[in-house]
């Protein structure tokens, strides 16, 4: 992977240089900007992250293992003996819901048919599933089963810098594709599950791990950082007088940091870029 990468960046870089060294090729260029709005779906695998195995870095074992937070449980519940989240209980299959992803792009033409081009999009993921609680009853020699909500929210910041190779068609109309590299910041903002509405955290911001009583000191450490990985883009470009935007499709092929998590998988959306230098400058 990382010789694939290595060759990638090599023939990003080195491109470019053949292709505008080409007289031939070579007619007026500028500076573009605009905004983004758009969906976007990433790899349901770093959503995991948020299920609660002990495994994971954030998990349900210190919360159970803490008498108050246990006991707060226990009385939600109802119970009469231990409960516990036995071996099936926590969810291994969650997925991220459709996020919304607003950005602002730029490009720099070097002529009708080569940009190079970048863009910063935001979104604000959210995960949720259900554990499964073991809660023994009287009278009865088998315990019942609850579902209680466990949910994850993070933000994540895209950058994405490329090549973008354009297809006129007309004056005002035309295609383009982008192939490039993209760089991204993960933060979790929540990791949590609910009994009965209310709410019990599970980011372990305790030393170690271990939750010994009430005077504990936390470390309020960020979890997530930088990762990275490659990005492509299609679509198509219409201009109606000063207002021109170009609906698209983006696809993602990248790691995020988060622990445990941080294979590279794919993730996609859809996009409707608008672009405002006509609008603004009256094209200049």
């Amino acid at each position: 992977m990382k010789r694939f990468f290595a060759l990638f960046v090599l023939t990003f870089f080195l491109c470019p240089l053949f292709i505008f060294s080409q007289e031939s090729s070579r007619d007026e260029g500028g500076f573009e900007f605009g905004i983004n709005f758009g969906v976007y779906v990433p790899s349901k695998h770093s959503a995991n992250y948020y299920n609660g195995t002990i495994g994971n870095l954030n998990n349900t074992q210190w919360v159970m293992s803490n008498r108050v937070f246990y006991d707060s449980i226990f009385n939600r519940l109802d119970a009469i003996d231990t409960i516990f989240i036995d071996t099936d209980g926590w969810p291994t299959n969650m997925r991220y819901k459709i996020a919304m992803m607003p950005g602002i792009y730029g490009q720099y033409s070097f002529n009708s048919t080569y940009a190079l081009y970048f863009n910063f999009n935001y979104m604000k993921l959210t995960t949720q599933d259900a554990l499964i609680f073991t809660i023994p009853k009287p009278f009865t020699s088998f315990p019942d089963h609850t579902l209680c909500p466990i949910r994850g929210v993070e933000e994540r910041v895209y950058f994405d810098i490329g090549l973008k190779r354009n297809f006129p068609v007309s004056d005002r109309f035309g295609y383009f594709v982008i192939g490039g590299l993209n760089v991204n910041n993960t933060t979790v903002i929540k990791s949590s599950f609910f009994v009965e509405e209310k709410e019990y955290s599970i980011i372990n911001n305790y030393l170690n791990g271990v939750y010994i009583g009430p005077n504990s000191q936390t470390f309020n450490m960020k979890q997530g950082g930088i990762g990275w990985g490659l990005y492509f883009s299609a679509g198509a470009s219409f201009m109606f007088g000063d207002v021109g935007f170009e609906p698209g499709f983006n696809a993602h092929f990248i790691s995020t940091q988060l622990d445990g998590y941080n294979k590279y998988r794919p993730g996609a959306g859809f996009y409707l870029r608008f672009m405002l230098n006509n609008l603004l400058f009256n094209g200049e």
